[in-house]
Protein backbone atom coordinates (compact mmCIF):
# COMPACT_ATOMS: atom_id res chain seq x y z
CA UNK A 1 0.00 0.00 0.00
CA UNK A 2 1.45 3.12 -0.75
CA UNK A 3 1.29 6.77 0.14
CA UNK A 4 -2.50 7.58 -0.59
CA UNK A 5 -3.72 11.53 -0.20
CA UNK A 6 -7.56 12.54 -0.44
CA UNK A 7 -7.59 16.12 -1.24
CA UNK A 8 -10.99 17.57 -0.83
CA UNK A 9 -12.28 21.58 -1.40
CA UNK A 10 -15.61 20.69 0.23
CA UNK A 11 -17.24 22.11 3.52
CA UNK A 12 -16.98 19.53 6.00
CA UNK A 13 -20.57 18.98 6.77
CA UNK A 14 -20.74 18.20 2.89
CA UNK A 15 -17.97 15.51 3.38
CA UNK A 16 -19.15 13.94 6.45
CA UNK A 17 -22.64 13.55 4.57
CA UNK A 18 -20.78 12.18 1.73
CA UNK A 19 -19.10 9.28 4.25
CA UNK A 20 -22.22 8.64 6.20
CA UNK A 21 -24.54 7.73 3.11
CA UNK A 22 -21.11 5.47 1.90
CA UNK A 23 -21.39 1.93 0.46
CA UNK A 24 -18.46 1.15 2.35
CA UNK A 25 -17.62 0.69 6.10
CA UNK A 26 -15.38 3.66 6.92
CA UNK A 27 -13.70 5.52 9.74
CA UNK A 28 -12.80 9.40 9.46
CA UNK A 29 -10.04 10.35 12.35
CA UNK A 30 -8.27 13.69 12.89
CA UNK A 31 -4.45 13.43 12.83
CA UNK A 32 -4.57 12.01 16.58
CA UNK A 33 -6.38 9.23 16.24
CA UNK A 34 -9.94 10.84 17.13
CA UNK A 35 -12.97 9.58 15.67
CA UNK A 36 -14.73 12.55 13.82
CA UNK A 37 -17.17 10.96 11.87
CA UNK A 38 -18.21 6.73 10.32
CA UNK A 39 -20.03 5.76 7.86
CA UNK A 40 -23.99 3.99 8.37
CA UNK A 41 -22.42 0.71 7.13
CA UNK A 42 -19.63 0.99 9.57
CA UNK A 43 -22.45 1.66 12.15
CA UNK A 44 -24.79 -0.93 10.71
CA UNK A 45 -21.80 -3.79 10.76
CA UNK A 46 -20.56 -2.92 14.36
CA UNK A 47 -23.72 -2.00 16.04
CA UNK A 48 -22.53 0.63 17.45
CA UNK A 49 -24.60 4.33 17.67
CA UNK A 50 -22.88 7.17 16.37
CA UNK A 51 -22.29 8.79 19.63
CA UNK A 52 -20.40 5.04 21.05
CA UNK A 53 -18.09 6.15 18.29
CA UNK A 54 -17.06 10.12 17.72
CA UNK A 55 -14.87 11.15 19.95
CA UNK A 56 -13.03 7.81 21.31
CA UNK A 57 -9.94 6.74 19.40
CA UNK A 58 -9.57 4.51 16.53
CA UNK A 59 -7.49 2.18 18.99
CA UNK A 60 -11.00 1.23 21.22
CA UNK A 61 -12.27 -0.43 18.02
CA UNK A 62 -9.56 -1.45 15.65
CA UNK A 63 -7.17 -4.26 16.69
CA UNK A 64 -3.83 -6.20 15.26
CA UNK A 65 -0.75 -7.57 15.01
CA UNK A 66 1.11 -5.23 16.17
CA UNK A 67 3.20 -4.10 18.78
CA UNK A 68 2.69 -0.38 19.04
CA UNK A 69 -0.95 1.28 18.94
CA UNK A 70 -2.76 0.54 15.76
CA UNK A 71 -3.75 4.39 14.75
CA UNK A 72 0.53 4.65 14.78
CA UNK A 73 0.96 1.84 12.58
CA UNK A 74 -1.41 2.87 10.25
CA UNK A 75 -0.92 6.15 10.22
CA UNK A 76 3.00 4.87 9.46
CA UNK A 77 1.78 3.49 6.80
CA UNK A 78 -0.62 5.64 4.76
CA UNK A 79 2.45 8.34 4.71
CA UNK A 80 5.11 5.66 3.73
CA UNK A 81 6.38 5.89 -0.07
CA UNK A 82 6.68 2.88 -0.78
CA UNK A 83 4.37 -0.27 -0.97
CA UNK A 84 3.40 -2.54 2.16
CA UNK A 85 1.47 -5.32 2.47
CA UNK A 86 -2.52 -4.60 3.06
CA UNK A 87 -2.03 -4.98 6.50
CA UNK A 88 -5.07 -6.74 8.49
CA UNK A 89 -7.16 -6.05 11.44
CA UNK A 90 -9.98 -7.28 14.20
CA UNK A 91 -12.67 -4.72 14.31
CA UNK A 92 -14.61 -4.84 17.73
CA UNK A 93 -18.12 -4.87 17.59
CA UNK A 94 -20.48 -3.19 20.66
CA UNK A 95 -21.47 -7.38 21.27
CA UNK A 96 -18.16 -8.02 21.88
CA UNK A 97 -17.52 -9.49 18.88
CA UNK A 98 -14.75 -9.31 15.83
CA UNK A 99 -14.49 -9.12 12.52
CA UNK A 100 -11.62 -9.74 10.76
CA UNK A 101 -10.83 -7.47 7.65
CA UNK A 102 -7.84 -5.99 5.68
CA UNK A 103 -8.04 -1.92 6.46
CA UNK A 104 -7.27 1.20 3.34
CA UNK A 105 -5.63 4.21 4.78
CA UNK A 106 -5.87 7.09 3.06
CA UNK A 107 -4.32 10.54 3.97
CA UNK A 108 -7.49 13.42 3.82
CA UNK A 109 -6.61 17.03 3.06
CA UNK A 110 -8.99 20.29 3.30
CA UNK A 111 -8.34 24.22 3.06
CA UNK A 112 -11.38 24.12 4.53
CA UNK A 113 -11.78 21.19 7.58
CA UNK A 114 -8.41 19.95 9.80
CA UNK A 115 -6.56 17.10 7.95
CA UNK A 116 -6.95 13.76 9.11
CA UNK A 117 -7.04 10.11 8.27
CA UNK A 118 -10.19 8.09 6.26
CA UNK A 119 -9.64 4.07 7.03
CA UNK A 120 -11.90 1.53 5.23
CA UNK A 121 -12.50 -2.29 5.88
CA UNK A 122 -13.55 -3.43 3.03
CA UNK A 123 -14.31 -6.86 4.13
CA UNK A 124 -16.53 -6.05 7.09
CA UNK A 125 -18.77 -4.86 4.37
CA UNK A 126 -21.37 -6.98 2.72
CA UNK A 127 -19.47 -8.25 -0.61
CA UNK A 128 -22.54 -7.23 -3.04
CA UNK A 129 -25.65 -5.16 -1.81
CA UNK A 130 -28.45 -6.71 -3.61
CA UNK A 131 -30.69 -4.66 -6.13
CA UNK A 132 -33.74 -5.62 -3.72
CA UNK A 133 -32.13 -4.39 -0.61
CA UNK A 134 -30.93 -0.96 -2.28
CA UNK A 135 -34.02 -0.62 -3.67
CA UNK A 136 -35.65 -1.64 -0.22
CA UNK A 137 -33.44 0.97 2.22
CA UNK A 138 -33.97 4.02 -1.13
CA UNK A 139 -37.64 3.12 -0.69
CA UNK A 140 -37.82 3.59 2.94
CA UNK A 141 -35.93 6.49 3.32
CA UNK A 142 -37.27 8.63 0.09
CA UNK A 143 -40.90 7.41 1.37
CA UNK A 144 -43.71 10.24 3.08
CA UNK A 145 -43.99 7.91 6.06
CA UNK A 146 -42.44 7.63 8.93
CA UNK A 147 -40.96 4.02 9.27
CA UNK A 148 -39.14 2.95 11.97
CA UNK A 149 -37.79 -1.00 11.55
CA UNK A 150 -36.38 -2.45 14.81
CA UNK A 151 -34.52 -5.90 16.22
CA UNK A 152 -35.62 -8.39 18.84
CA UNK A 153 -33.06 -6.66 20.99
CA UNK A 154 -35.43 -2.86 20.52
CA UNK A 155 -33.08 -1.72 18.62
CA UNK A 156 -33.42 1.05 15.51
CA UNK A 157 -32.36 -0.30 12.18
CA UNK A 158 -33.43 1.29 9.27
CA UNK A 159 -35.57 4.89 9.50
CA UNK A 160 -37.13 6.70 6.69
CA UNK A 161 -36.69 10.34 6.25
CA UNK A 162 -39.43 11.34 7.67
CA UNK A 163 -39.38 9.85 10.68
CA UNK A 164 -36.43 11.54 11.37
CA UNK A 165 -37.97 14.53 10.67
CA UNK A 166 -40.53 13.63 13.02
CA UNK A 167 -38.23 12.72 15.89
CA UNK A 168 -35.94 15.73 15.01
CA UNK A 169 -32.77 13.50 15.30
CA UNK A 170 -30.48 13.21 12.23
CA UNK A 171 -30.09 9.63 10.52
CA UNK A 172 -26.86 8.89 12.16
CA UNK A 173 -28.91 9.48 15.77
CA UNK A 174 -31.09 6.76 15.67
CA UNK A 175 -29.52 3.68 13.66
CA UNK A 176 -28.72 1.36 16.78
CA UNK A 177 -30.48 3.53 19.36
CA UNK A 178 -32.66 1.95 21.53
CA UNK A 179 -36.57 2.75 20.63
CA UNK A 180 -37.64 3.36 24.17
CA UNK A 181 -34.68 6.12 24.44
CA UNK A 182 -36.21 7.59 21.83
CA UNK A 183 -39.66 7.70 22.56
CA UNK A 184 -38.45 8.40 26.11
CA UNK A 185 -41.57 11.29 26.00
CA UNK A 186 -44.17 9.23 24.99
CA UNK A 187 -46.68 8.24 28.18
CA UNK A 188 -46.60 4.47 29.18
CA UNK A 189 -49.25 3.71 27.76
CA UNK A 190 -48.09 5.03 24.22
CA UNK A 191 -45.04 2.44 24.40
CA UNK A 192 -47.29 0.34 21.63
CA UNK A 193 -43.84 -1.42 20.21
CA UNK A 194 -43.05 -3.01 23.29
CA UNK A 195 -46.21 -4.90 23.29
CA UNK A 196 -46.01 -5.58 19.61
CA UNK A 197 -42.84 -7.44 20.57
CA UNK A 198 -43.39 -9.16 23.53
CA UNK A 199 -46.88 -9.96 22.75
CA UNK A 200 -47.48 -9.95 18.73
CA UNK A 201 -49.79 -7.58 19.52
CA UNK A 202 -50.97 -5.63 16.10
CA UNK A 203 -51.87 -1.74 16.06
CA UNK A 204 -53.82 -0.01 13.44
CA UNK A 205 -54.47 3.67 13.23
CA UNK A 206 -53.39 4.70 16.92
CA UNK A 207 -53.63 8.32 17.53
CA UNK A 208 -50.66 9.87 19.62
CA UNK A 209 -49.54 13.55 19.40
CA UNK A 210 -45.65 13.88 19.29
CA UNK A 211 -43.64 17.42 20.28
CA UNK A 212 -40.12 17.32 19.05
CA UNK A 213 -39.21 20.39 20.63
CA UNK A 214 -39.59 22.58 17.46
CA UNK A 215 -43.08 21.02 16.40
CA UNK A 216 -46.19 19.34 17.64
CA UNK A 217 -47.16 16.36 15.36
CA UNK A 218 -50.48 14.55 14.83
CA UNK A 219 -49.83 11.05 14.30
CA UNK A 220 -51.34 7.78 13.00
CA UNK A 221 -49.41 4.70 14.02
CA UNK A 222 -49.36 1.02 12.17
CA UNK A 223 -46.94 -1.05 14.02
CA UNK A 224 -46.74 -5.41 13.86
CA UNK A 225 -44.18 -7.57 14.06
CA UNK A 226 -41.61 -9.18 11.69
CA UNK A 227 -40.93 -12.94 11.42
CA UNK A 228 -38.80 -14.97 9.34
CA UNK A 229 -40.07 -18.10 7.12
CA UNK A 230 -40.45 -20.11 10.38
CA UNK A 231 -42.50 -17.63 11.71
CA UNK A 232 -39.97 -16.62 14.54
CA UNK A 233 -40.30 -13.02 15.70
CA UNK A 234 -37.40 -11.21 14.72
CA UNK A 235 -38.23 -7.52 14.79
CA UNK A 236 -41.11 -5.26 14.58
CA UNK A 237 -41.65 -2.26 12.44
CA UNK A 238 -43.23 1.14 13.25
CA UNK A 239 -44.93 3.52 11.16
CA UNK A 240 -46.19 6.76 11.36
CA UNK A 241 -49.15 8.63 9.08
CA UNK A 242 -48.74 12.46 9.36
CA UNK A 243 -52.48 13.81 9.86
CA UNK A 244 -51.65 17.52 11.35
CA UNK A 245 -52.60 18.73 8.47
CA UNK A 246 -55.87 16.93 8.15
CA UNK A 247 -56.45 17.58 12.21
CA UNK A 248 -55.67 21.15 11.28
CA UNK A 249 -58.12 21.73 8.76
CA UNK A 250 -60.71 19.97 11.19
CA UNK A 251 -60.04 22.18 13.87
CA UNK A 252 -60.13 25.33 11.47
CA UNK A 253 -63.34 24.32 10.00
CA UNK A 254 -64.59 23.94 13.73
CA UNK A 255 -63.25 27.35 14.53
CA UNK A 256 -64.74 28.71 11.19
CA UNK A 257 -68.29 27.44 12.03
CA UNK A 258 -67.78 29.13 16.00
CA UNK A 259 -66.54 32.13 14.15
CA UNK A 260 -69.70 32.28 11.54
CA UNK A 261 -72.28 32.01 14.60
CA UNK A 262 -70.17 34.84 16.73
CA UNK A 263 -70.31 37.10 13.25
CA UNK A 264 -73.83 36.90 12.98
CA UNK A 265 -74.12 37.96 16.49
CA UNK A 266 -71.62 40.20 16.49
CA UNK A 267 -73.37 42.26 13.11
CA UNK A 268 -76.74 42.10 14.70
CA UNK A 269 -76.05 43.64 18.12
CA UNK A 270 -72.61 46.10 17.40
CA UNK A 271 -74.06 48.95 16.37
CA UNK A 272 -76.92 48.39 19.07
CA UNK A 273 -73.99 48.12 21.97
CA UNK A 274 -72.01 50.50 20.62
CA UNK A 275 -74.98 53.25 20.36
CA UNK A 276 -75.65 53.60 24.09
CA UNK A 277 -72.64 53.30 24.70
CA UNK A 278 -71.28 56.63 22.95
CA UNK A 279 -74.72 58.12 24.79
CA UNK A 280 -73.52 56.79 28.41
CA UNK A 281 -70.07 58.09 27.98
CA UNK A 282 -70.79 61.73 26.53
CA UNK A 283 -73.10 61.96 29.87
CA UNK A 284 -70.13 60.82 31.73
CA UNK A 285 -67.65 63.08 30.21
CA UNK A 286 -70.43 65.92 30.57
CA UNK A 287 -70.40 65.12 34.44
CA UNK A 288 -66.68 64.75 35.01
CA UNK A 289 -66.18 67.97 33.77
CA UNK A 290 -69.29 69.37 35.95
CA UNK A 291 -67.46 67.45 39.22
CA UNK A 292 -63.96 69.08 38.15
CA UNK A 293 -65.76 72.60 38.60
CA UNK A 294 -67.03 71.64 41.89
CA UNK A 295 -64.33 70.81 43.02
CA UNK A 296 -65.46 67.27 43.65
CA UNK A 297 -61.73 65.61 43.17
CA UNK A 298 -62.65 62.08 44.52
CA UNK A 299 -66.12 62.01 42.53
CA UNK A 300 -64.68 62.87 39.37
CA UNK A 301 -62.23 59.78 40.05
CA UNK A 302 -65.23 57.75 39.68
CA UNK A 303 -65.98 58.87 37.00
CA UNK A 304 -62.23 58.26 35.23
CA UNK A 305 -63.42 54.39 36.47
CA UNK A 306 -66.72 54.69 34.49
CA UNK A 307 -64.93 56.02 31.25
CA UNK A 308 -61.89 53.12 31.57
CA UNK A 309 -64.76 50.64 31.64
CA UNK A 310 -66.68 52.15 28.91
CA UNK A 311 -63.46 52.34 26.48
CA UNK A 312 -62.56 48.47 27.90
CA UNK A 313 -66.38 47.46 26.29
CA UNK A 314 -65.85 49.94 23.59
CA UNK A 315 -62.52 48.22 22.55
CA UNK A 316 -63.81 44.46 23.21
CA UNK A 317 -66.58 45.27 20.75
CA UNK A 318 -63.96 46.57 18.32
CA UNK A 319 -61.73 43.15 18.53
CA UNK A 320 -65.04 41.34 18.36
CA UNK A 321 -65.99 42.35 15.05
CA UNK A 322 -62.17 42.20 13.39
CA UNK A 323 -62.72 38.54 14.81
CA UNK A 324 -65.54 37.79 12.83
CA UNK A 325 -65.18 40.59 9.96
CA UNK A 326 -61.60 41.31 9.54
CA UNK A 327 -60.91 44.20 7.44
CA UNK A 328 -60.10 43.30 3.75
CA UNK A 329 -56.47 42.59 3.26
CA UNK A 330 -54.03 44.89 1.29
CA UNK A 331 -52.16 41.87 -0.40
CA UNK A 332 -49.08 43.23 -1.83
CA UNK A 333 -45.46 42.49 -1.83
CA UNK A 334 -44.27 42.94 1.79
CA UNK A 335 -40.24 43.14 3.10
CA UNK A 336 -40.25 41.04 6.10
CA UNK A 337 -36.77 43.17 7.19
CA UNK A 338 -38.85 46.30 7.17
CA UNK A 339 -41.66 45.53 9.23
CA UNK A 340 -39.82 43.66 11.73
CA UNK A 341 -37.37 47.08 11.89
CA UNK A 342 -40.78 49.34 12.16
CA UNK A 343 -41.98 47.22 15.25
CA UNK A 344 -38.54 46.35 17.60
CA UNK A 345 -38.65 49.74 19.02
CA UNK A 346 -41.84 48.86 20.69
CA UNK A 347 -41.07 45.59 21.51
CA UNK A 348 -37.77 46.63 23.31
CA UNK A 349 -39.39 49.81 25.06
CA UNK A 350 -42.06 47.58 26.21
CA UNK A 351 -39.69 44.45 27.68
CA UNK A 352 -37.30 47.29 29.08
CA UNK A 353 -40.87 48.03 31.27
CA UNK A 354 -41.12 44.51 32.18
CA UNK A 355 -36.77 43.77 32.88
CA UNK A 356 -36.55 41.52 29.98
CA UNK A 357 -34.06 40.96 27.67
CA UNK A 358 -35.03 41.35 23.83
CA UNK A 359 -32.60 39.18 21.36
CA UNK A 360 -32.49 39.57 17.55
CA UNK A 361 -31.29 36.63 15.56
CA UNK A 362 -32.63 38.84 12.22
CA UNK A 363 -29.42 39.96 9.05
CA UNK A 364 -31.13 41.67 7.47
CA UNK A 365 -31.95 39.02 4.71
CA UNK A 366 -35.65 37.72 4.45
CA UNK A 367 -37.53 37.21 1.78
CA UNK A 368 -40.26 39.07 0.51
CA UNK A 369 -43.69 37.80 1.04
CA UNK A 370 -47.70 38.15 0.15
CA UNK A 371 -49.85 40.05 2.54
CA UNK A 372 -50.70 43.25 4.43
CA UNK A 373 -47.80 45.04 6.12
CA UNK A 374 -50.06 46.69 8.79
CA UNK A 375 -52.14 43.56 9.78
CA UNK A 376 -48.14 41.55 10.22
CA UNK A 377 -47.40 44.39 12.27
CA UNK A 378 -50.63 43.58 14.10
CA UNK A 379 -49.57 39.86 14.64
CA UNK A 380 -45.89 40.08 15.55
CA UNK A 381 -46.20 42.95 18.07
CA UNK A 382 -49.27 41.25 19.64
CA UNK A 383 -47.69 37.69 20.24
CA UNK A 384 -44.51 39.37 21.21
CA UNK A 385 -46.82 41.62 24.16
CA UNK A 386 -47.96 38.25 24.94
CA UNK A 387 -44.53 36.49 25.24
CA UNK A 388 -43.46 39.26 27.77
CA UNK A 389 -46.33 39.27 29.86
CA UNK A 390 -45.78 35.56 30.14
CA UNK A 391 -42.61 35.84 31.64
CA UNK A 392 -43.45 38.56 34.43
CA UNK A 393 -40.40 40.97 35.20
CA UNK A 394 -37.26 38.96 33.85
CA UNK A 395 -36.53 36.69 30.92
CA UNK A 396 -35.67 36.60 27.22
CA UNK A 397 -37.75 36.94 24.54
CA UNK A 398 -35.94 35.54 20.78
CA UNK A 399 -36.66 36.69 17.66
CA UNK A 400 -35.30 34.39 14.70
CA UNK A 401 -36.11 33.29 11.59
CA UNK A 402 -36.13 29.87 9.69
CA UNK A 403 -36.57 29.31 5.60
CA UNK A 404 -37.92 25.96 4.13
CA UNK A 405 -36.64 25.98 1.37
CA UNK A 406 -38.92 22.54 0.08
CA UNK A 407 -42.06 24.31 0.99
CA UNK A 408 -41.09 27.94 0.11
CA UNK A 409 -41.80 29.37 3.41
CA UNK A 410 -40.40 31.56 6.18
CA UNK A 411 -40.80 31.31 9.71
CA UNK A 412 -41.03 33.97 11.79
CA UNK A 413 -39.80 32.53 15.38
CA UNK A 414 -40.99 34.54 18.64
CA UNK A 415 -39.57 32.48 22.07
CA UNK A 416 -40.12 33.55 25.60
CA UNK A 417 -38.25 31.72 28.60
CA UNK A 418 -41.69 31.66 30.20
CA UNK A 419 -43.52 28.86 32.27
CA UNK A 420 -44.79 27.24 28.86
CA UNK A 421 -47.77 26.74 28.32
CA UNK A 422 -49.91 23.55 30.32
CA UNK A 423 -50.75 20.59 27.13
CA UNK A 424 -53.98 21.10 28.69
CA UNK A 425 -54.00 24.73 27.48
CA UNK A 426 -52.59 24.56 24.35
CA UNK A 427 -55.31 23.30 22.73
CA UNK A 428 -57.66 26.23 23.43
CA UNK A 429 -55.55 29.05 22.93
CA UNK A 430 -56.78 29.88 19.56
CA UNK A 431 -60.55 29.32 20.88
CA UNK A 432 -62.14 32.61 20.74
CA UNK A 433 -62.70 34.17 24.42
CA UNK A 434 -60.71 31.52 25.99
CA UNK A 435 -57.67 33.43 28.29
CA UNK A 436 -55.33 32.96 31.06
CA UNK A 437 -54.70 36.86 31.47
CA UNK A 438 -56.79 38.34 34.66
CA UNK A 439 -58.42 41.29 32.13
CA UNK A 440 -57.72 39.44 28.86
CA UNK A 441 -60.32 39.47 25.93
CA UNK A 442 -59.49 36.00 24.73
CA UNK A 443 -59.58 37.63 20.65
CA UNK A 444 -56.01 38.58 20.55
CA UNK A 445 -54.51 35.41 19.50
CA UNK A 446 -57.82 34.01 17.46
CA UNK A 447 -57.42 37.51 15.66
CA UNK A 448 -53.69 36.75 14.61
CA UNK A 449 -54.89 33.66 13.46
CA UNK A 450 -57.70 34.89 11.50
CA UNK A 451 -54.87 37.77 9.65
CA UNK A 452 -52.54 34.80 9.24
CA UNK A 453 -55.00 32.21 7.66
CA UNK A 454 -56.06 35.00 5.44
CA UNK A 455 -52.68 35.48 3.62
CA UNK A 456 -52.03 31.58 3.05
CA UNK A 457 -49.70 31.19 6.47
CA UNK A 458 -50.02 28.96 9.59
CA UNK A 459 -48.99 29.87 13.20
CA UNK A 460 -47.95 26.99 14.99
CA UNK A 461 -46.85 26.67 19.03
CA UNK A 462 -44.00 24.76 20.50
CA UNK A 463 -43.54 24.29 24.35
CA UNK A 464 -41.91 21.89 26.13
CA UNK A 465 -41.75 22.37 30.00
CA UNK A 466 -39.88 25.80 29.85
CA UNK A 467 -40.88 28.17 27.49
CA UNK A 468 -43.24 28.49 24.43
CA UNK A 469 -42.08 29.62 20.66
CA UNK A 470 -44.98 30.90 18.15
CA UNK A 471 -44.00 29.91 14.71
CA UNK A 472 -45.35 32.27 12.09
CA UNK A 473 -44.92 30.59 9.04
CA UNK A 474 -45.34 32.44 5.59
CA UNK A 475 -45.36 31.80 2.30
CA UNK A 476 -42.44 33.18 0.22
CA UNK A 477 -43.25 35.10 -2.63
CA UNK A 478 -41.75 33.91 -6.14
CA UNK A 479 -41.46 37.19 -7.32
Amino acid sequence: MGHVQVRTRIPESAFQDWLYRSDNALILTDRHGMVRGVSELFLRVTGYQDPEVRGRLLDAFVHGDVEQPVFRALAERAAATFVHPVPVVDLRCADGTTKRTRVYVSEVLSDLFADGYLFAFPDASPTQISLPETFFRRLVFDINLGIVLINRDGRIVEVSQMACEIFGLAKHQLINAKVDDVLADLPEEHRILRRTLLEGVKVRNYAITWNNGIQRYELLIDSDTVRDEQGNAIGAYLVFKDVTNLRSLEEQIQRHDRLAMIGQIAAGTAHEIRNPLTSIKGFVQMLRHSLEEKGLQKEKQFTEIMLNELNRINALVSELLLLSKPRDVQYQLVDLNHVLAEIMPIVRSEALLHGIEVVEHLDGNLPMVIGDSELLKQVFLNICKNGIEAMGNEGTLTISYRIDEKEKTVSIDIHDTGPGIPPYVLDKIFDPFFTTKENGTGLGLPVCQRIIHDIGGAIRVSTKGYGTTFHIIISISSS
